[in-house]
């Protein structure tokens, strides 16, 4: 019978080795040292947001043992938005199923005790899961998540908008933000599946939760003196990027080629604060939005599965 373990930080290279062991090697060392690097940060944005609690419990990291080697484990992130996400959870390959029922089950008391809606996990499309176990611990996949990169050398190098007019968010626009991210949410193609799942004001406090927060990096986007969408911007701490964290327009501003000078916008804000790269998610099947960054430079750099278990 394995032992389970609560992972120590030393111990988190080779959990991850086993988590990671569908890449190839030239992929699963820098993926390797990226979640390290993304893990402590995680840490420290918690100890600033919430510096009485004296236990961070963001993270789940837990191994199973036999004979002293570390044989299987899991990986979990909760957001401050009480989504959970996971790595699949993997076993070496001479573990039986058994111990992996084992940690999926760590994970579902895990998603319990904390409250999570939606739990989520993250399939590399690399990655073989095994649909019955999946399915005998409620998860369904919802789609593919495209991630996807933008260059500077491919910015605009004047202000691109024509028809637009951004304006800063400031903290007294909170309530403002909150029902017109609310309106952009009708009709998305962005994991239809798990809109209302979470509050919006909850979705919103963990995007200014997770990383550094700057307001001026928020935008509501105006059209004729009309507001018509926003446009959130998130700075990655001591990396050389900036995310496009979301973009969303009311449904009858939708296919007027607005969202092109949105993205063009935020590239050439980019280039005005030197980042180097930008960074945006989407759902596969939302082609207009697909289209939208491909036609600004993006490039595809990860595909993932995305398995959700609602209850």
């Amino acid at each position: 019978m394995p032992t389970c373990h609560e992972t120590a930080l030393q111990e988190l290279p080779e959990l991850l080795e086993i988590l990671l062991a569908h890449l190839p090697d030239e992929l699963r060392q820098p993926r390797i040292d990226t979640t390290i690097y993304l893990y402590r940060q995680e840490q420290k944005t918690r100890c600033r947001h919430f510096p009485n609690e004296t236990t961070p419990t963001r993270h789940e990291i837990f191994h199973w043992t036999r004979n002293g080697k570390i044989v299987g484990g899991l990986f979990a992130i909760l957001r401050p938005d009480k989504t959970l996400l996971a790595l699949l959870p993997a076993v070496v390959s001479d573990e039986p199923e058994s111990t992996l029922r084992l940690i999926f089950e760590k994970l579902m008391d895990f998603s319990h005790n904390v409250h999570a809606c939606p739990t989520m996990l993250l399939v590399d499309y690399q990655q073989s899961a095994d649909e019955m176990l999946l399915k005998t611990f409620n998860f369904q996949k919802v789609s593919d998540l495209l991630n996807l990169n933008a260059q500077q050398t491919t910015f605009p190098e004047h202000f691109p908008a024509k028809r637009l007019t951004f304006r800063k968010y400031t903290n007294n626009d909170w309530k403002k933000m909150v029902t017109l991210v609310e309106k952009t949410y009708q009709k998305t193609l962005d994991f239809p599946q798990l809109t209302g799942l979470t509050p919006t004001s909850q979705i919103l406090k963990g995007y200014q939760e997770s990383h550094v927060f700057e307001p001026s990096f928020w935008f509501f986007i105006e059209y004729q003196s009309q507001v018509i969408g926003v446009l959130l911007l998130t700075q990655l701490e001591e990396y050389q990027y900036l995310e496009l964290t979301y973009l969303g327009l009311i449904s009858e501003f939708r296919g007027r080629g607005f969202s092109y000078e949105i993205v063009q916008f935020a590239q050439f804000f980019a280039k005005q604060q030197d980042y180097e790269f930008i960074i945006v998610s989407a759902d596969m099947n939302n082609i207009p939005a697909i289209s939208t960054y491909l036609r600004c430079g993006f490039h595809l750099h990860d595909q993932k599965e995305i398995y959700v278990r609602f209850a």
